[in-house]
């Protein structure tokens, strides 16, 4: 058990924001007809899953407990391609904020390099997001 509760509800935050993420961007991938960016869409919904699954073997190792989700995914029916995207790019950057904390207080370095991993894949979606929206707008 890992005395750090603060942690662990971090963790719990971030794979709740991961099953939302992972919907959000299949939706957004529905909605675009061009096969290069549906294809980026789709790939950023799978690094998402992978984050998840990074994230509940840290949890569960952490805590002793199997993690379950408490969001659905969103599937971002209702909003514009543009809109979708703006969202989607300031999403990116608030995960980058949210893991950072994470990332310093970990302590074992297999898991501090799975955060390494997910911020860096962060800041690649919000990068080809900031692309998609020039070319969108």
């Amino acid at each position: 058990m890992y005395p750090n509760k603060f942690l662990t509800e971090l963790i719990e935050d971030a794979l709740n924001e991961e099953v939302k993420d992972n919907g959000f961007y299949d939706g957004l991938a529905a909605k675009i007809s061009d096969i290069d960016d549906k294809n980026k869409l789709k790939q950023m919904s799978l690094d998402e899953k992978k984050h998840y699954n990074m994230l509940k073997e840290i949890y569960e190792k952490l805590t002793g407990k199997e993690f379950s989700p408490q969001k659905e995914a969103d599937k971002n029916e209702a909003e514009s391609i543009v809109k979708s995207i703006e969202k989607a790019i300031d999403k990116e950057l608030e995960s980058v904020e949210m893991y950072r904390p994470i990332l310093f207080a970990l302590e074992n370095p297999a898991f501090k390099n799975y955060l390494q991993e997910i911020i860096t894949d962060e800041q690649n979606h919000a990068a080809r997001l900031n692309y998609m929206y020039s070319k969108y707008k």
